[in-house]
């Protein structure tokens, strides 16, 4: 499980990293080295003289016209008028002729214009460019805070959970877990069938669940005291009776999960009602072996190589007229105890 969240620490850094890096390039490629502006062609220039023929707006035409050349703002506007002549189109012709005064191209707009040679095609001169006039402060300082984000993310990959792993590879090996509540041993009886408990153990879990915790599921990582993951274990709820709040549970599943068996083998704990119904028994055992669950009884599941031993610690049913007796939970504390079967050594 170590390499793993290594190999996902590299591919997110890697990430991030290429996040920035291309930010970073695609700002100063834009906007300094390679910056995008746009030159008007004959077709715009045309359009913009039809504009000024209806507003007479100078400022506005100049500012449309700003990055093509005086020069070629002359040479363009002289060849509009003679093709709009030599097409008989006086009023263009008159039209372009006043926007070319108005815009200081020329006194005499056509008293300059040479004339191409035959198959010539006059060759326009480079634009200048331009500034964009872009401002860029906005999108340095968004950059940055994703480089703040992505280097949160980094530091918790790269340190923090390193660190939750450290702390827990050097767990004492004799301090079982126990989860939901820190309670004394709750003198579970012995079963001489069950599989024994391997040095070191795995473990004490000790789910609880109360009436009115409807989304009560609850799962424990089961791992060697080294910190090597073996499987999981847990007690979810399985089955509900009638409508309103708060849920009536009338059963549990409760489950062990085996890394190496690749499976998960499921018992489910029934109320006492749930287990004389024979159709709603039917439909549950669908899930997982039927168990009437009971204060004092000890439940076994079995794997490849693990084992669970659950203990019925304290059952109470709760009341409601409108349901059968004993249909639903008020309370029920399982103990759960995990182990290596019998031949198989912690690593």
């Amino acid at each position: 499980m170590d390499n793993i969240v290594g190999v996902f620490q590299r591919i997110w850094l890697g990430l991030v990293i290429g996040l920035i890096v291309g930010l970073g390039l695609g700002l100063l490629f834009g906007w300094v080295v390679w910056p995008v502006s746009w030159t008007p062609g004959s077709d715009d220039v045309a359009a913009v003289a039809d504009s000024f023929a209806l507003n007479g707006d100078v400022p506005t035409a100049q500012r449309r016209l700003a990055n093509l050349p005086k020069a070629d703002q002359e040479r363009i506007v002289n060849q509009l008028i003679q093709d709009r002549q030599r097409r008989g189109l006086t009023i263009e012709a008159d039209r372009l002729t006043a926007f070319s005064l108005a815009m200081g191209l020329s006194k005499s707009p056509t008293s300059n214009v040479p004339t191409p040679a035959p198959g010539a095609t006059p060759r326009p001169s480079t634009p200048t460019p331009t500034a964009s006039g872009f401002d860029f402060v906005p999108i340095l300082i968004a950059v940055f805070a994703i480089g703040l984000v992505a280097l949160a993310g980094v530091l918790v990959f790269t340190r923090v959970l390193p660190q939750l792993r450290a702390r827990r590879a050097t767990r004492a090996p004799s301090a079982a877990p126990v989860a939901e509540a820190a309670v004394p041993s709750l003198g579970m009886p012995e079963a001489p069938a069950a599989p024994t408990v391997a040095a070191g153990g795995l473990g004490r879990f000790v789910p609880s669940y109360t009436l009115g915790n409807d989304n009560y599921d609850t799962s424990y990582s089961l791992e060697t005291p080294r910190g090597e993951f073996l499987g999981e274990c847990g007690m979810g709820i399985s089955e509900r009776l009638g409508e309103g709040k708060p849920d009536k549970v009338t059963a549990f599943d409760l489950w062990l999960f085996d890394k190496a068996d690749v499976r998960t083998v499921t018992q489910i704990l029934m109320s006492e009602h749930a287990f004389k119904d024979q159709a709603l028994r039917a439909k549950l055992q669908t899930k997982g072996e039927a168990v009437l669950a009971e204060k004092g009884k000890v439940i076994h599941l079995e794997t490849q190589s693990l084992g669970i031993s659950a203990h019925i610690v304290e059952l109470i049913y709760a009341t409601n007229p409108s349901l059968p007796t004993n249909s639903h939970f008020q309370k029920l504390i399982v103990e759960i105890v995990p182990e290596f079967k019998t031949g198989v050594a912690p690593r």
